[in-house]
């Protein structure tokens, strides 16, 4: 198993080296801060996915045991053991995680000027996320190492219903209760704006329940806009930093790409592929799981700690799948006669956000989840000769 992870380790370490290398080999001194940035980026991650996966073959091969040894030896009953040794992982998994997060923010955002963030802020999101991590995390395997008790064999089964159960009413909850903890949220406060989006919405058949200006200038200064929530939770978020990089219609053709998102129901489908993925994953593992006779929180915790490892496997599946969303997103934006400004906006954004144009193949079509800038614009450009965009834009 400690193999298998150093070899998938290995392999991404060795993409993004590649990438690198593509990166300076075509560097514009126009655009030297975005190949800079990039490099410094590739570098940092490659660094980070060494240490996650010396972390994953340490825990694998020792620390597992050792948590299990430390808390049986407190006297603990056996179900507390089994919950604290997950409980443990999922708390050290997030330390490793978030100190890489601080060393890519001090030693790469800052560094080019990208980041906003002080160390307060930082810290405050670090305590919140480790907070909602132990009360999720610790809710979800008190429940399944309670049910696992049965026997791998079918308690794979309520695991995956649990764990996607979580996951639907995550996507539900989080604009409304979660999200609010980290940032500030405000109702989009241009009236002519505000209607020309609902009647977006509105002839899209989708009603928009909100358009909301996020505070994302208190970490970062790049820009940015997405769609999270389903149903009454539903919204599209713009950050703050667009204001100062797009003008009104610009601004309006992202709104209407976003808007294009939840036409085509795009987080539902996303959600289904993530359940059929997860299924087949934790079937698989509760398979191998039921065979060694593995307790149930040791077993969760292995679980996890494989899990972002083994979705390296899938991961071109899901890039693609998301860059076909970017394309009917477009596309939409485009059949609203916004295309000439949502083109106009991506350029922008690229610039500002320290984006680079162009990328290795291989390293695009695993690890890039929207098109490069060139396929994007041409696309918009077969959008906008095509007869029913010429009609909408006509009027």
């Amino acid at each position: 198993m400690g193999t298998t992870v150093m070899l998938l380790a290995a392999l991404q370490i060795w993409l993004h080296r590649r990438e690198a290398c593509y990166q300076r080999q075509h560097f514009s001194s126009r655009r030297a801060k975005a190949h800079g940035y990039a490099i410094a980026k590739l570098r940092v991650t490659a660094i980070a996915i060494a240490i996650e996966a010396v972390f994953v073959i340490v825990m694998i091969n020792l620390g597992l045991a050792q948590l299990y040894d430390l808390f049986a030896w407190l006297g603990l009953a056996e179900w507390i053991v089994q919950w604290a040794v997950f409980v443990s992982t999922l708390l050290l998994i997030a330390v490793v995680k978030r100190s890489l997060t601080l060393v890519l923010i001090w030693l790469v955002e800052r560094r080019f000027g990208y980041t906003n963030q002080h160390m307060g802020v930082f810290l405050k999101d670090t305590l919140l996320k480790a907070a909602l991590l132990f009360a999720c995390g610790g809710s979800l395997g008190l429940v399944s190492i309670q049910i696992l008790q049965q026997g791998w064999s079918t308690g794979w089964i309520w695991l995956v219903l649990i764990w996607s159960g979580f996951v639907w009413g995550r996507s539900w909850l989080y604009p409304v209760i979660i999200a609010p903890l980290f940032n500030r949220y405000q109702s989009l406060n241009n009236p002519e704006l505000a209607d020309a989006v609902r009647a977006i919405g509105q002839s899209a058949g989708v009603p928009v329940h909100a358009v909301l200006i996020m505070d994302g200038s208190r970490r970062s200064s790049h820009g940015n806009a997405h769609v999270t929530g389903h149903g009454s939770s539903r919204r599209v978020v713009l950050l703050d930093t667009l204001d100062s990089i797009l003008d009104r219609a610009e601004l309006l053709a992202v709104v209407a790409h976003e808007i294009g998102h939840i036409r085509h129901g795009h987080m539902l489908y996303y959600q289904l592929c993530q359940f059929l993925t997860s299924t087949i994953w934790i079937g698989l593992f509760g398979f191998w799981a039921g065979r060694v006779a593995i307790d149930p929180g040791t077993g969760l915790a292995l679980l996890w700690l494989l899990t972002p490892i083994v979705a390296f496997l899938v991961k071109p599946l899901f890039s693609g799948l998301i860059r076909k969303f970017e394309y009917q997103a477009d596309a939409f934006a485009a059949s609203k006669g916004h295309g000439v400004n949502l083109g106009r906006a991506l350029m922008k954004l690229l610039d500002n956000n320290g984006a680079t144009y162009k990328s290795d193949p291989c390293f695009s079509w695993i690890y890039h989840t929207h098109p490069l800038l060139d396929e994007r614009l041409a696309s918009l450009d077969q959008q906008a000769v095509s007869p029913a965009n010429q009609v909408v834009e006509g009027h």
